[in-house]
């Protein structure tokens, strides 16, 4: 008889993220979906009741500018603090996607209750920016799922120490704008190395001191200084050039700084 897996590498699916995603469905099925009024929000959505399963389609597709998709964010979380709670899952649904290539990589390796008590843990910070968010700044979501996956690796450096947390580099996901792509796409395009990507994720997006980065590398942080900079020059350069093929905002478009 097969053993059962009981790993996180699906398991994500069964939990905090699984049960969202029925919610969001349920309220945008039916007679009365969930919907938002595209003449309101505007930037060539259509000028219609839009509900929000298509508003979601039509976000993901490559013609989605950032502009419209911070008209639309910063509309949703409006609702979100303004009417009833259907539309905090209502945001929850729309960024399902980025959410759910989120658990994926903060779960993997993790044993499948713990990978349960990280997709919540992201779902609630999520939620929680929601009321936060400063909506007057570009980049909404890449900056909601931020905070999200500050959630989810808190709880994974609670519970799995013994498993490094970038052990690999993402792949590419679709999701415009998250700057996980950005480096992904970058190793793959060989504009820089798995291990500049490990570096810059570190110490850029999570926010973790180069020095003490450096010293559980047990190498001289000058030279890991160096190395980042080089790195983040490379990957700038490739980004203004085209070669990088994913959009840079967030933390990604200051790499150069």
């Amino acid at each position: 008889m097969a053993l059962k897996d009981n790993t996180s590498s699906t398991h994500f699916n069964e939990n905090a993220l699984r049960a969202a995603d029925k919610a969001f469905h349920l309220l945008v099925t039916g007679p009365r979906p969930l919907s938002v009024d595209g003449r309101a929000i505007g930037y060539g959505l259509p000028e219609r009741p839009i509900d929000l399963l298509e508003l979601k389609e039509l976000l993901l597709k490559p013609q989605a500018g950032d502009e419209l998709k911070d008209a639309v964010w910063a509309h949703l979380v409006r609702r979100s603090r303004a009417d009833d709670p259907a539309w905090v899952i209502g945001c929850v649904g729309v960024a399902m996607p980025g959410l759910k290539n989120l658990a994926a990589r903060t779960t993997q390796g993790c044993p499948a209750h713990v990978a349960e008590d990280i997709v919540s843990e992201m779902v609630t910070y999520f939620v929680a920016q929601l009321r936060r968010i400063d909506l007057d700044r570009p980049n909404i979501l890449p900056r909601l799922l931020l905070w999200a996956k500050k959630g989810a690796l808190r709880v994974r450096a609670r519970e799995c120490s013994s498993v490094e947390i970038c052990a690999d580099v993402p792949e590419p996901v679709a999701l415009d704008g998250e700057p996980f792509m950005v480096l992904a796409e970058a190793v793959r395009c060989r504009v820089i190395s798995s291990d500049e990507a490990k570096l810059i994720n570190a110490t850029r997006l999570e926010g973790q001191a180069l020095r003490a980065y450096a010293g559980r590398l047990g190498v001289p942080a000058d030279r890991l200084y160096k190395r980042r900079r080089a790195a983040e020059a490379r990957l700038a350069r490739a980004i203004e050039e085209g070669q990088v093929s994913v959009s840079c905002d967030g933390p990604a478009s200051n790499l150069a700084c």
